[in-house]
């Protein structure tokens, strides 16, 4: 169960989310909001990437007074992932492996789900902008956790690719629990809006709100 209790989030100033007390159960989650209500600043503050008043909890874990445990909880893939140049596709997946503790087979068979292995050794700057999509999702599922968020995860996929972790995030929320919270504009035919429940942040400054 995710938890936000009396968590305000402001820039220079302007309020920008409000939350008084809101609860989410384990789901698969569709964030709706227009440009600029706060989206992505709000899955931002539950990965515990940005200050905010207040706090958040996983269960019975405080992202104010256990970070460390609390960020063990949550894996996150942002909307425009930008990796350093030199670095390769497989350098980060081992890093991701170590971190999270993961087998070696269990991390080559993702990446063969994933279909990457013809370019996972190449440096990250040779990537194109699919390339470099679909591997900052790599990475969030790989050793997945309890809590999964995903920003725009659609964006620059493939039809094929879109559809794959469409069915991918089913699959793993039926077969882990893992509730994944996922901000699109997207909403197409996509087999996982069909299996939302759809979240709205409403004024872009105080209200958050699900239906």
């Amino acid at each position: 169960m995710l938890e936000l209790k009396k968590v305000k989030k402001a820039y220079h100033s302007k309020p920008v989310l409000q939350i008084d007390s809101f609860t989410l159960e384990k789901g698969i989650y569709h964030l709706i909001g227009a440009n600029g209500t706060g989206k992505t600043t709000l899955l931002k503050m539950i990965a515990g990437l940005l200050p905010f008043e207040g706090d958040i909890m996983f269960g019975a874990i405080s992202q104010r007074t256990s970070p460390i445990h609390y960020r063990r909880q949550v894996s996150w893939a942002e909307a425009e992932p930008l990796y350093p140049s030199f670095v390769t596709g497989r350098d980060l997946l081992e890093l991701y492996r170590h971190i999270r503790e993961v087998k070696k087979n269990e991390a080559e068979s993702l990446l063969q789900s994933f279909t990457m292995t013809g370019y996972i050794d190449e440096p990250t700057g040779a990537y194109s902008a699919g390339m470099t999509k679909k591997l900052c999702l790599l990475l969030a599922f790989t050793g997945l956790p309890s809590i999964c968020l995903l920003d725009e995860p659609f964006i620059t996929l493939d039809d094929g690719s879109a559809e794959f972790i469409s069915d991918l995030i089913i699959e793993e929320h039926e077969r882990t629990g893992t509730t994944f919270i996922i901000s699109s504009h997207q909403e197409t035919d996509l087999a996982v809006f069909n299996r939302c429940e759809k979240l709205f942040i409403v004024n872009q400054h105080v209200s958050f709100e699900s239906n």
